[in-house]
């Protein structure tokens, strides 16, 4: 559906790439709710590839084809992927701790969202995974089931 098509399917790519994205944070956001987690989402404007994880300077621009990421201040060098993703980590280690983004970007809230609302009701689930068996009955001390025909 998204192979061959050019110019003219670039809108039904960008919207199918979007919401397999906004699926898979959906799903990630009740599943944290379960666990007791926290979802920290960085906004869609975060700077975590521009900002250098030594000293939290940034960079005005960077471009896609820049490979390596490079301080201009403190001359640290490292892959700009690895960069970003210490960003990000820091950034879960800041909201945890109740401190504003390192960044200054503002409130972390996906999408430039204002307000964190309530989830949807989960119906007759009340909180529960449907298709996962939660009763205990038959489970040893290592969490594996008992083999057929044992008393557990």
């Amino acid at each position: 559906m998204r192979a061959a098509g050019g110019a003219r399917k670039k809108g039904l790519n960008r919207a199918l790439a979007d919401a397999a994205l906004a699926q898979v944070r959906r799903m990630l956001a009740y599943k944290t709710t379960w666990y007791g987690s926290t979802l920290v989402e960085a906004d869609r404007w975060y700077p975590s590839s521009k900002t250098c994880s030594g000293c939290g300077s940034r960079k005005p621009k960077l471009a896609l084809s820049e490979r390596t990421y490079v301080c201009e201040h403190c001359g640290q060098v490292l892959d700009r992927d690895l960069n970003a993703a210490t960003n990000l980590a820091r950034l879960s280690e800041t909201h945890h701790l109740g401190e504003s983004s390192p960044a200054g970007s503002g409130p972390v809230a996906g999408r430039g969202a204002t307000q964190e609302t309530e989830p949807a009701p989960a119906g007759d689930a009340a909180g529960r995974e449907a298709s996962t068996p939660h009763d205990t009955a038959g489970v040893d001390q290592t969490g594996t089931a008992s083999p057929q025909g044992e008393a557990a």
